[in-house]
């Protein structure tokens, strides 16, 4: 078997994916950059924990990847993304979505 060398860094998270009104969609993602993991760690976006922020019509879904659940700061950085979310999209009336996957574990641990 073979091991990668300690000294290689992980690769950088996938970009997150922006859907429907891609200017909206853009806005939010510099928004959530505001949010960080825990106290001076990353922000969410470079972090990898978005996945998609999706604007419709009628609503908005930020989908984040918070390992299952089982990460300490899921439920946290969760609440504190949606509330980033839902400042910026206020203006516009939308249903507000927040969906998560629970594949892969914590981004970065």
């Amino acid at each position: 078997m073979r091991t990668a060398p300690a000294d290689l860094a992980p690769p950088p998270p996938e970009p997150p994916r922006l859907g429907g009104n891609a200017a909206i969609a853009a806005q939010v993602l510099e928004a959530l950059r505001t949010v960080r993991e825990r106290g001076d760690g990353p922000d969410i976006v470079s972090s990898g924990r978005v996945h998609a922020i999706e604007v419709g019509p009628d609503e908005a879904v930020l989908i984040l990847r918070l390992g299952g659940g089982r990460c300490g700061s899921a439920q946290v950085l969760a609440e504190l993304a949606f509330d980033v979310m839902r400042q910026q999209l206020a203006p516009l009336d939308l249903d507000l979505y927040l969906r998560h996957e629970h594949s892969g574990g914590c981004p970065n641990h």
